[in-house]
């Protein structure tokens, strides 16, 4: 499956190379979640975690249990998720939403 994100995914790590804001907006279903975090993980110049932010508990348990799926970690382990009544972390997260 291609997502939209993935045509401009180097154009924002490039830009975020040199500055540490981007924007980057897009539709949903376009891999905004699944794709950035992932990639930004990759990058030599990331320093600490990446926190995704979800409005809703689902929305981030699903973001986070998909996240761990495809990059193969376990969920909990460096990949989590902290909600107001449940969370899944541990301190080898590096992203969690």
């Amino acid at each position: 499956m291609t997502y939209p994100v993935e045509a401009v995914l180097n154009e924002l790590l490039l830009a975020l190379s040199d500055r540490s804001n981007a924007v980057l907006i897009a539709p949903p279903g376009a891999g905004k979640t699944t794709l950035v975090a992932p990639a930004l993980l990759k990058q030599p110049w990331r320093k600490g975690q990446i926190l995704l932010l979800s409005p809703r508990r689902i929305a981030a348990r699903m973001a986070a249990e998909r996240i761990a799926d495809m990059t193969g970690h376990r969920l909990g382990g460096a990949v989590g998720y902290a909600t107001r009544m449940d969370s899944k972390q541990s301190t080898q997260r590096r992203y969690w939403s």
